[in-house]
Order: C-alpha cells, then sequence, then structure tokens
C-alpha cells in the first residue's frame, strides 16, 4: 500500500501538481473592516482605536485569520484580536493562549 501512495504522490509531482503548497493571500481591506466589526459588536470597543497587525496579517502561516489590533485608552498598550468566518478570538497574554468571545 505503501509504494502505491508514493506512486501517486510521484505522479503527481511530476505532472506539476504539487500538493503540499497553498497559496494564501493576505487579508483584503473590506475583511480587515468586517473583523474590527465583529470586534466592536462583541466588545464595545471603538473601531476607531483599531488597526490591523500587517505584521501577521502577511504571514505565510496566518491560516485565514484576519489580524487586528485595539489601541487601550492612554497608550497603556494593546489588545491583539484575530477573526475567521466562525471565530473572533482575543490574546490572552497571561495564559499565552487565544480566547474565544
Amino acid at each position: 500500500m505503501k509504494i502505491h501512495t508514493f506512486v501517486a504522490a510521484a505522479v503527481l509531482l511530476l505532472s506539476g501538481c504539487d500538493i503540499t503548497t497553498e497559496t494564501r493571500q493576505p487579508p483584503t481591506a473590506n475583511d480587515i473592516e468586517m473583523c474590527q466589526q465583529r470586534i466592536a459588536v462583541k466588545t464595545n470597543y471603538a473601531i476607531t482605536a483599531m488597526s490591523d497587525n500587517s505584521l501577521d496579517n502577511k504571514s505565510q502561516d496566518n491560516r485565514n485569520w484576519v489580524y487586528v489590533n485595539y489601541q487601550k485608552n492612554n497608550n497603556r498598550g494593546y489588545l491583539k484580536f484575530r477573526c475567521n468566518e466562525n471565530y473572533v478570538e482575543v490574546w490572552a497574554s497571561g495564559a499565552a493562549m487565544w480566547t474565544s468571545l
């Protein structure tokens, strides 16, 4: 069975079909705006205090998440949010994990 799988993969690679790569596009301005609106609905934070996290949004391993930063009052740091089609999550730095809202 392993030989058949290897042969099938070799045929696909030789034919120009690379099954290991997946092209990911960074989120569009519309995606970022929709994420900001979803965060605002769940948290009542002002959209004007939010900005896109361009470093994480351009990363190849963002796995279709949209990253947004929220600037806290009086420049006390920021909160890091991420959204996809189903979830809005915030980074809980004390627990070092994403927490769903």
